[in-house]
């Protein structure tokens, strides 16, 4: 009788196990796994087009002239410092601000004054734009947009 205590307790649960709507499987090789539509590939990304001679010739003249390259802040004892958000590092084909940097497509004018147009990003934005740039006679400050920074050694 003893026997019969655990084999009656069983019996409710496998009815309960019947009656959950999920699939019995009488074949341990049998797929329980939904048909599933196939995947989707994105379209094919065209090449991007192979730069012509006079398109490298114009990256090359779209530097920015020695003179006004290096470091700069708004303050020689903020140079050097992460928190200095008066910073520009100027190379030949970039302006990098603190939160922002561009990647320069023109340059107009000459001598100690110049106006840069790059393609800029920074917090989640993309924009173009111009900015003018006057270095002093020593090259030791840099005056953009009304602001005048000082070159970090």
């Amino acid at each position: 009788m003893n026997r019969l205590i655990p084999c009656a307790l069983l019996a409710p649960l496998a009815l309960l196990a019947a009656c959950s709507g999920e699939p019995v499987l009488n074949d341990v090789t049998q797929n329980n796994a939904q048909e599933m539509e196939p995947l989707s590939l994105p379209d094919p990304v065209e090449p991007a087009p192979t730069p012509s001679a006079s398109a490298s010739t114009a990256a090359v003249a779209a530097e920015i002239p020695e003179a006004f390259r290096g470091r700069w802040s708004g303050k020689a004892g903020d140079c050097g410092k992460g928190s200095d958000i008066t910073r520009l590092e100027i190379t030949p084909a970039e302006l990098r601000f603190y939160e922002s940097s561009g990647t320069v497509t023109g340059i107009e004018g000459e001598g100690a004054e110049i106006a840069v147009t790059a393609r800029y990003t920074g917090e989640g934005e993309a924009w173009t734009a111009t900015r003018s740039f006057e270095l002093s006679p020593d090259g030791k400050t840099l005056t953009s947009e009304g602001m005048a920074r000082v070159r970090c050694p």
